[in-house]
């Protein structure tokens, strides 16, 4: 299991530093959904009103309109785009249904695309916790544990949600379903705005203590860890960090990434539990489909875990 992982890890993140490298001459509607997804991280009030329809959007400014700010900045927003994968359903030249997905922030935006013109503008749309999605029921004061774990198998559980996710989304939305693709089956979920904002409000709330005064003696591990990922020297990487299993290829298969996403991994994830153990996640909003996590406990070396979010690695068994 542990081999094929590794194996399905390399040729994947092989696959991902090819297209982050370079970009086709004519693109795919996904690419150009990514392609607004990384302005949507930056600029998410001005993006969301270009990208959508006048009708998707004044829906938006009436459900969701008290997550932007009148300067058109959102932290809630930029950080679900920052963090989101994309899947792709059912898609036509006419229309498209696709998916952002944040594991982190465990919210899933489902959208509806008019793929008519140049860049597919969003005419429908249904935002909602992946915990509604994947019809899980939190008990009272139980939180979604991607977003506050409890116990060591943090990225067991990214993983899950993820699989689980695009399990559900391409049950409901097969690429070859005939006729036009709806979200009908999800609209009772079309005003939840509460426990999306909830979702990701406890998210940043966890990640800002890192902003904290107490928490300055870890900002600079932090600033360390970073300074090894920003030059993603391997035998560096190697040196540094103890793998999984004794595996350093996570180090390899890092350093081969692109310069400029490397240069842009920044500290998303912010942990520290009763016994001093510290847990950091680095990502990149250029490739939301990677996540460096690094462990370090008291008084040891840290752990270095490479983690492609992709959902043909979540999905592997």
């Amino acid at each position: 299991m542990m081999k094929h992982k590794i194996l399905c890890l390399a040729a994947l993140t092989c696959a991902l530093s090819v297209s982050a490298a370079s970009k086709p001459a004519s693109m795919t509607i996904a690419a150009k959904l990514g392609n607004t997804r990384v302005i949507a991280a930056g600029m998410p009030g001005k993006a969301l009103k270009d990208w959508m329809t006048r009708g998707a959007y004044n829906r938006w400014q009436t459900i969701y309109g008290g997550l932007i700010a009148p300067d058109d900045s959102s932290a809630i927003v930029a950080d679900f785009f920052s963090h989101a994968l994309l899947l792709t359903g059912r898609e036509d030249a006419q229309s498209g249904i696709y998916a952002f997905y944040n594991p982190l922030q465990d919210n899933i935006l489902l959208i509806q695309t008019d793929n008519q013109d140049p860049v597919p503008r969003i005419e429908d749309f249904v935002f909602m916790t992946g915990t509604d999605f994947r019809g899980e029921t939190l008990k009272e004061k139980e939180y979604p544990r991607a977003i506050a774990p409890v116990g060591g198998d943090f990225d067991a559980v990214l993983l899950k949600n993820i699989a689980d996710v695009a399990r559900i989304f391409h049950a409901a939305f097969p690429a070859d379903a005939k006729g036009t693709p709806s979200l009908g089956k999800f609209r009772k979920f079309a005003d939840s705005a509460d426990k999306v904002a909830a979702n990701a409000a406890l998210r940043l709330a966890l990640w800002k203590r890192f902003t904290r005064p107490e928490a300055n003696e870890d900002a600079l591990a932090a600033a360390d860890f970073a300074e090894l990922l920003w030059n993603g020297d391997a035998a560096v990487l190697k040196s540094a960090f103890v793998f999984p299993g004794n595996d350093a290829v996570g180090a390899d298969i890092y350093a081969a990434l692109p310069e400029r996403v490397r240069k842009s991994m920044i500290p998303a994830l912010y942990f520290r539990d009763k016994a001093g153990t510290l847990l950091f996640g680095f990502a990149s909003h250029l490739m939301p489909e990677m996540l460096v996590l690094i462990r370090q406990p008291k008084g040891g070396k840290p752990l270095f875990v490479f983690l492609p979010l992709a959902e043909n690695f979540a999905a592997v068994k």
